[in-house]
């Protein structure tokens, strides 16, 4: 079973047994939950095994989402479904359906979750009840179990609801820019806008104008979409309380919308006149925009030299096809796929034509006559010239389920003192 579904009724345990190890209790409710005992009732067996009664909630009626408190059962609301996503999920038990998403009324916004099939659809209102009601990750959320019962509202039902006016769920997050991660929700960021470019666009409710751009503050640069235009300009020093955060490949992106609170601030000496340097180690966690890495070349991969692209769709190809087209005349191009490390650890990035050919000093057609009858060679030749090099690259870092990887728009030799380094070294180690 998954680890967030565990994770919840484990801290109920240790509630009610603080004297007992919580690893302990967690290897306790696997092996139950291993012989087909679902998890409120292994939960009850460990309890009467350690003899101590399973802690009351209180069952109630209606109410509305503002006055749950947590820990109760027997909750009926009303509600409208705001966003309601499916995935399937392997258990201890298979595979099951597990459906979250955002319910609010007329005082918030709530997050609800189902393991049991009920699938709410956006933009519908419904009545749930026999909900239960408990904290994950340091908010309440609506859990519809297996005693739940979920009907579609009458018509008219919530008719004038303006989400608009509603607090954004979550409680506020003061974080930096480096470290925005993916479905934060109510964050609250401090940075200069670097770009904002205003226009407009169609949506299901008419046109909208929206500003994208970038946000930097010492720390990272984060591209950023309003939904509302408030009116900042490029240069301008902003907070912004309210913002979601999204991902494109694995970069963190900021959103933020009428309901956000942004104010201009005086101006703050934020340095981000300069690329942030970012270790490996950092980036495992997150993709970046618009980054510097510094380390050492340690192989060339396979895939590296010349090779054919699709002249459709610019994919390469692969024995002369593409996977989207099919056989084609490909168009000859130049790669370097390599692995940098920095002594935190490893990324992957693919230097484009541009840079590989600044790192070999000769143009693709050049390559393709010198090397035409031995592609390995011209391997050999990436190889001399990269391989155990110092380089400094800068661009964006994508992260999917293989780890960061870097498209640099510049590369540089990096140059260290070795003094300075071991300065640096002692001074992160706090070494008088």
């Amino acid at each position: 079973m998954a680890e967030e579904q565990i994770a919840p009724i484990v801290k109920e345990l240790k509630e009610a047994l603080p004297e007992a190890d919580e690893e302990e209790l967690s290897r306790e409710l696997s092996r139950y939950i291993r012989f087909g005992i679902v998890p409120q009732e292994a939960k009850k067996a460990i309890l009467r095994k350690m003899g101590v009664r399973e802690p009351s909630r209180t069952s109630i009626g209606h109410r509305s989402l503002s006055e749950l408190q947590g820990n109760e059962i027997g909750v009926e609301v009303t509600v409208r479904c705001l966003s309601s996503n499916q995935r399937l999920q392997m258990t201890q038990n298979g595979e099951r359906t597990l459906c979250t998403g955002l319910v609010a009324d007329e005082t918030m916004i709530r997050r609800f979750v189902s393991w049991e099939g009920h699938a709410l659809e956006k933009d519908k209102c419904y009545t749930l009840k026999g909900a239960s009601v408990r904290t994950f990750r340091g908010e309440l959320e609506l859990n519809l179990g297996s005693y739940a019962v979920v009907d579609e509202a009458p018509e008219g039902t919530l008719s004038n609801l303006d989400i608009s006016k509603l607090p954004r769920y979550g409680a506020i997050i003061e974080v930096s820019l480096k470290d925005l991660r993916a479905g934060q929700g109510n964050v609250f960021v401090k940075g200069k806008v670097l770009s904002a470019e205003k226009r407009q666009i169609e949506t299901e409710k008419g046109a909208k104008r929206i500003v994208d751009g970038m946000l930097a503050d010492e720390s990272k640069r984060v591209r950023f979409t309003s939904w509302h235009d408030f009116g900042f300009e490029v240069g301008d020093v902003i907070s912004i309380k309210g913002a979601y955060v999204k991902e494109w490949r694995g970069i963190p992106q900021l959103n933020f919308d009428e309901r956000a609170e942004v104010e201009k601030l005086p101006e703050v000496d934020f340095d981000v006149m300069r690329t942030p340097r970012l270790a490996a180690e950092e980036l495992q966690q997150s993709g970046a925009s618009d980054v510097e890495v510094a380390g050492t070349v340690i192989e060339i991969r396979d895939g590296s030299g010349l090779i054919f692209r699709c002249p459709s769709c610019n994919r390469a190809l692969a024995g002369g096809s593409c996977t989207v087209h099919g056989p084609q005349e490909g168009i000859v191009d130049l790669r370097a796929k390599i692995i940098i490390d920095d002594g935190t650890g490893a990324l992957s990035a693919v230097l484009n034509t541009e840079l590989t050919e600044q790192v070999l000093g000769m143009s693709v057609k050049e390559c393709e006559t010198k090397f035409c009858d031995s592609e390995s060679r011209l391997v050999d030749h990436l190889v001399q010239k990269l391989l155990g090099r110092d380089l400094v690259l800068r661009g964006n870092v994508m992260k999917d389920e293989f780890g960061p990887s870097m498209l640099p728009a510049k590369l540089d030799d990096h140059s260290t003192d070795p003094l300075e380094e071991a300065k640096k070294m002692l001074s992160a180690m706090e070494v008088p």
